[in-house]
């Protein structure tokens, strides 16, 4: 007999598959899910993991089937290619590119490279239906839970999930690491808490609260002083750019948070930020001179292949430079972009995070004239702060291949592309009762606003 998780798992998953022929969006929940639970590396997955099933590659080969089944649920979008999307082909081709003019081709880079693609496919899938405001509550609340999930798993982990007194393997693989889970949870909180601002009810504000809690628990038991880095990054933005019209409640959010967090950490991970503000226990933390030490050989790597060494490389180059590196990571997503897909694909990168932050400057500029104006700005907020803290965790840790990073960089898209049809939808709804001038006048400026 399943155990009643294995059970609960499984009709949940393939109901989502079901739904997911008629309507993609639910593909992009189930898929999403999958991502974050891993299912089959768990205890409770055995029996699942035993059937053989891919669950991650049914659950975006239904997405894909839905959007030609269920065409009258993918949302029509403009423009059709976005700058920001043919950053995303750029970078894949680049990719490409380094499998063959690169340090090494293998099984290795195959694998890595096939891992891109796929991934980078998914994100401009989620570019194009996560596009409506249904689907953006849809995809936030599927964040809500996968943390929840990962939360509670970290909360019930046995000693031995733990190393040197720091969390490892939960979750799913991309952040598997103890600096991978931090990273990952901390730009998962903003888009928590935008969750509980725009929650109908208060059982859903309950369950994004409760997510929000495990997952700041979770951080801490991580002590991973990239993911602090970040956070104070994303808390100072937060504080500064909070929305006037729920700027004292966001404020008391925060100041609840930081007390929470206070409250729920111990001496192990004090002592280990303390490191990041006394230069002598930095020079004395192995972990910290080894990553400055790495650091200093990707510019000599960069320089050597300024067309990069191709994807997945890096680890093995390194021991070249310095043979007591070999397979170390550069714990660092822009230095890892710059040394495998070489400058243009580094210079691709940072113009892509510069984009996801300019849609979100015209996403609150436009945001008054949306359906719902104060919940687009929530979500406007949101994605801001997930964004500036993934990407400053990012400067110490690897997330170039970890899907979740990209999800978090596209979502300014998808909220621009609701903004964008809720506008002309507005405009269009005009036309009938106004005056053959003023219709006119109406038509230039939904034609006009597109163009931001």
């Amino acid at each position: 007999m399943w155990p009643s998780r294995t059970i609960a798992f499984f009709i949940g998953f393939w109901t989502l598959c079901a739904l997911a022929l008629s309507n993609p969006i639910f593909g992009i929940v189930n898929y999403v899910l999958v991502y974050q639970m891993n299912p089959t590396n768990t205890w409770w997955g055995r029996p699942l993991a035993d059937l053989g099933v891919r669950f991650s590659l049914l659950a975006a080969a239904t997405t894909l089937l839905g959007m030609v089944f269920g065409r009258k649920h993918v949302p029509s979008i403009r423009p059709v290619v976005s700058i920001w999307e043919i950053g995303v082909l750029a970078l894949v081709l680049l990719a490409a590119l380094g499998l063959a003019i690169g340090y090494e081709y293998g099984p290795h880079t195959l694998t890595v490279f096939e891992k891109l693609w796929k991934m980078m496919l998914f994100v401009v899938v989620i570019g194009r239906l996560v596009t409506t405001r249904l689907n953006i509550r849809l995809f936030l609340w599927s964040l809500v839970v996968g943390t929840l999930y990962i939360g509670y798993d970290a909360y019930t982990a046995p000693p031995s999930s733990f190393w040197l007194g720091r969390l490892e393997a939960i979750g799913g693989p991309d952040f598997a690491t103890t600096s991978g889970t931090g990273a990952h949870l901390s730009a998962m909180l903003p888009l928590v808490g935008v969750a509980f601002l725009i929650a109908p009810t208060w059982k859903l504000r309950a369950l994004a609260a409760i997510s929000g809690g495990l997952a700041v628990n979770t951080i801490i038991m991580c002590r991973t002083r990239s993911a602090f880095i970040g956070l104070l990054a994303g808390g100072l933005i937060a504080i500064l750019a909070a929305p006037r019209a729920r700027r004292y409640r966001i404020h008391l959010m925060i100041g609840v948070a930081a007390v929470l967090a206070f409250s729920l950490a111990d001496e192990h991970f004090i002592t280990r930020m303390k490191t990041l503000t006394d230069p002598k226990l930095v020079e004395h933390d192995p972990a910290a001179a080894t990553r400055l030490r790495v650091w200093q050989l990707a510019e000599e790597i960069i320089a050597d292949h300024p067309m990069g060494v191709g994807p997945g490389n890096f680890t093995r180059i390194i021991g070249e430079y310095q043979k007591e590196h070999y397979k170390r990571s550069s714990h660092n997503t822009v230095v890892v972009c710059f040394s495998e897909l070489g400058i243009i694909g580094g210079v691709v990168l940072l113009l892509m995070v510069l984009g996801s932050l300019a849609y979100l400057f015209i996403n609150a500029r436009l945001a008054d004239r949306c359906d719902n104006p104060i919940e687009t700005k929530m979500m406007v907020y949101g994605s801001l702060i997930s964004v500036v803290t993934y990407f400053v965790t990012g400067l110490g840790t690897e997330r170039f291949y970890c899907e979740s990073f990209w999800w978090v960089m596209v979502l300014p898209l998808c909220i621009n592309r609701m903004v964008r049809r809720e506008m002309l939808d507005s405009a269009e709804a005009m036309l009938p009762v106004l005056s053959d001038n003023d219709s006119e006048e109406v038509s230039a400026f939904g034609r006009v606003d597109p163009s931001y």
